[in-house]
């Protein structure tokens, strides 16, 4: 006999519904392979696995917060053109990883050319 699993839910402090599973909480890592880890067991575990420690993560905890950004495609393109550049610069020795722009020059750069990097704010 199968002992079937129960998830039961809770809602966050905005109203939304969270089942409560390794999948929404706070402890759980994944590795590099897709392993599902509880930090506070130290246990390999599945996705609806739920223990006594379950604690709501905290991206869940803010979901229906409603105070998000939405980032133009432009912008998510023209930032990758940019990463992409770099990678091949270093490939080729041209410049070297430290010498890449940060998320703020990027920003700068694209702001003064084309205005906000938010379809809606």
């Amino acid at each position: 006999m199968v002992k079937e699993i129960r998830i039961t839910s809770v809602r966050n402090a905005h109203g939304c519904k969270i089942k409560k599973c390794c999948a929404s909480c706070q402890h759980k890592c994944i590795e590099s392979d897709g392993t599902r880890v509880c930090a506070s067991m130290m246990l390999k575990v599945q996705q609806k696995f739920k223990c006594k420690k379950w604690q709501m993560s905290d991206g869940l905890k803010n979901a229906g917060k409603c105070d998000g950004k939405v980032k133009r495609k432009e912008y998510l393109i023209y930032v990758q053109e940019i990463r992409s550049a770099e990678s091949d610069d270093i490939q080729n020795g041209i410049i070297t990883e430290q010498e890449r722009k940060t998320l703020e020059e990027i920003r700068k750069m694209f702001t003064e050319k084309f205005g906000s990097i938010y379809a809606m704010e």
